[in-house]
């Protein structure tokens, strides 16, 4: 179901985002729409280098400059106060007021995100003094809370910790905490279980839906993992070579998958009849075409075999199939 316009707090419109090299221009994002309804979690799902992490880059205005630019398109994301501002235009002090306060982000490797010379608690209150002022007394006891909320134990002993001497999951927590600390309206995980075990993994995933109920957040979820999509999302975007190729319920998706592209991550899924059977997994041949030279028509069309001539004639529009799922196939109808 289409969220109403009142309810969306984020809107990607046509969003290309390009990367000007001696090589040539490499299209990472082109031309990418979706919108996120308040309180839900809308995963954005695809290979790598299919566009994902840069959308979310996109949307933080943490594009690595001059080389990386959006070229075209909109950002749209409602504030607290119900007003509109377009990110892809936004001024540098505009990004600097929402990012980390109403639009905050996890990305997939702690230790590269947080600095190894400041403890936990230190890095969290920054945050607080940075967006919502205060007293470092206020701001640490806050990073404290916010430790105990993502569930570390012994917060008091853990806030005077650095990086290094936590496990992986508990660095993915800090990370969870540092984001939060600030009640952002959205919150973007990208891939944040990929390096975890599968046992911390669910812990993780529980936690973020927990969180998302007691705070009213939408989460934007990057991820590769459909059987984490299958755990945690609400809706599902398939991104193929920069360009969303089915969206759609995630109940829907997996029940009625409508791309080539989407029908072969499904089938790359271990499932019990085939376990049982002996069969080998399968796998989509070849490779994501690179950004810096995409085939003609559907980009996906090399890799199809349902692929046909009017394929690569023309870019496939994204279509409805049924209500509240669309795909950028021009036989989605006979799928």
């Amino acid at each position: 179901m289409t969220a109403s316009p009142r309810n969306v707090v984020l809107s990607v419109d046509g969003l290309k985002t390009w990367f000007h090299s001696r090589d040539g221009i490499a299209k990472s994002v082109d031309g990418v729409t979706f919108d996120l309804a308040r309180g839900e979690t809308l995963a954005l799902v695809g290979e790598s280098g299919c566009g994902k992490s840069v959308t979310s880059l996109s949307i933080m205005g943490l594009l690595p400059r001059p080389a990386g630019r959006i070229e075209a398109g909109r950002i749209l994301f409602r504030d607290r106060q119900g007003a509109r501002h377009d990110l892809a235009r936004a001024s540098p002090a505009t990004l600097q007021r929402i990012r980390g306060a109403e639009i905050a982000m996890i990305f997939q490797e702690p230790m590269t995100s947080l600095n190894p010379l400041y403890t936990v608690g230190d890095q969290i209150a920054e945050a607080v003094l940075q967006h919502q002022g205060g007293s470092r007394t206020a701001a640490l006891k806050r990073a404290r809370d916010m430790l105990d909320r993502v569930e570390i134990p012994a917060a008091d002993r853990r806030v005077h910790e650095y990086p290094h001497q936590l496990s992986g999951g508990m660095r993915q927590r800090v990370m969870i905490a540092l984001a939060l600390a600030c009640d952002p309206a959205v919150l973007i995980a990208d891939e944040p279980t990929t390096a975890l075990d599968v046992t911390v993994q669910a812990q993780i995933l529980d936690l973020l839906r927990r969180l998302q109920a007691e705070m009213g957040m939408s989460i934007l979820f990057i991820t590769h993992n459909l059987a984490v999509v299958a755990e945690i999302a609400h809706r599902v975007a398939v991104m193929y070579a920069g360009r969303v190729v089915e969206d759609a319920g995630v109940h829907d998706l997996f029940e009625r998958p409508s791309h080539p592209y989407t029908r072969g991550l499904l089938s790359c899924l271990p499932t019990a009849d085939l376990l049982a059977s002996g069969e080998r997994l399968r796998a989509i041949p070849g490779n994501v075409p690179s950004v810096l030279s995409l085939p003609p028509g559907c980009t996906f069309a090399p890799r199809c075999d349902l692929a046909a001539e009017a394929c690569r004639a023309a870019v496939p529009e994204l279509v409805p199939v049924r209500s509240g799922h669309r795909a950028r196939c021009i036989k989605v109808n006979r799928i």
